[in-house]
């Protein structure tokens, strides 16, 4: 626990109701950021997965019957249909990630201006930075 220093608890600012929506904005930006940033990594790493199966599927005969996953179950596609499937669904988590990685950058412009806000009321009686662990 850190103590206050003088000038710091002098600052008995009252927090109204407005400040308070306003925290809980942050938090909620603040919350939703880290769950994008959880999506991102996990889309990232299938898109890594599956831009390796494209690169070996293009390798292969096109005429070859290759093992694809649909759902929960396996099926024997022509190459060149299995390649299809693969890149429809590339393209599908690309949109995935582009959507996410917008809504990311909205949550940090909101948090960004309510951090304005809100230091420019509470100076550093309020701590809204993020503690690296």
């Amino acid at each position: 626990m850190r103590m206050l220093d003088k000038d710091e608890s002098s600052a008995d600012v009252p927090v109204t109701r407005v400040d308070q929506d306003r925290i809980n904005a942050f938090s909620r930006a603040n919350s939703r950021t880290d769950e994008i940033v959880e999506l991102l990594d996990a889309l990232s790493k299938q898109k890594e997965d599956l831009e390796e199966v494209e690169t070996e599927l293009e390798l292969v005969d096109d005429e070859d019957k290759i093992m694809y996953k649909l759902d929960s179950t396996f099926v024997h596609l022509p190459a060149e249909e299995a390649l299809s499937h693969l890149q429809a669904a590339l393209e599908k988590i690309r949109t995935e990630v582009d959507a996410l990685e917008d809504e990311k950058t909205k949550c940090e412009e909101l948090m960004d201006e309510l951090k304005k806000e809100l230091y420019a009321k509470f100076g550093n009686s309020i701590n809204l930075e993020r503690g690296d662990d």
